[in-house]
């Protein structure tokens, strides 16, 4: 049904080390769905900057363009056991319907969730942006905001929209290399950045039980 979609799909990577490239590109093998662009990450010493930037830099070269909605991913990006293109596509279109600005495919992190469908749930605030979705109408937003270096990207896009979204079961999580580029916290005690996505899903899931017992 959906042979002929293929999604913009942004991969933010730094050059080094070359094994995080290798690793989220067989991610997307055999996954014509998405259109794979890989986009070298902007350098800064703080990482979230970097992050920011990067992002902004992917919205500048599609915000012009006919790309009314687009994936940006970091290169510790992974598909979960949950993710079935046909109900992937679903979901993007329908929330797109409903005038929502980012669908996120998994978080480490969020405060309250209000279901919207069996899938889809409207969250507060996010934490963890390896797989996002991202539609026309948040682009200006991101372009006009004024990062600092206090920031974070997951914060501020929190900050600038209300209409977003999570897919649950989520379809996606960071892999854990033992390392961050972005948030130097999550070095410092190994598996912190698993430790936050399992918190994150045993949440939801009780949001999500109590969802699908009353869609009975």
């Amino acid at each position: 049904m959906y042979s002929d979609i293929s999604i913009s799909t942004y991969i933010i990577n730094l050059k080094a080390p070359t094994d995080r490239l290798d690793y989220v590109l067989s991610q997307f093998a055999g996954k014509p769905e998405f259109d794979i662009h890989p986009v070298e990450a902007c350098t800064h010493s703080i990482g979230a900057v970097g992050l920011w930037h990067s992002i902004v830099k992917i919205i500048h070269q599609v915000n012009d363009g006919e790309d009314d909605v687009i994936i940006i991913c970091e290169d510790d990006h992974t598909f979960t056991d949950e993710y079935y293109i046909i109900r992937f596509i679903q979901n993007v279109i329908e929330a797109a319907g409903q005038g929502v600005e980012l669908v996120a495919g998994g978080i480490g992190g969020f405060g309250n969730a209000v279901p919207i469908t069996s899938e889809r749930y409207w969250i507060d605030w996010l934490w963890c942006t390896q797989f996002i979705v991202l539609y026309r109408p948040i682009y200006k937003k991101i372009l006009d905001y004024e990062f600092k270096d206090t920031d974070t990207a997951d914060g501020v896009l929190s900050e600038i929209t209300s209409h977003k979204m999570v897919l649950y079961p989520f379809i996606a999580m960071q892999k854990d290399f033992g390392y961050s580029d972005v948030t130097r916290a999550n070095d410092e005690i190994s598996g912190k950045i698993t430790e936050h996505f399992n918190q994150a899903d045993e949440k939801m899931n009780i949001y999500h039980q109590a969802n699908l017992r009353y869609l009975q």
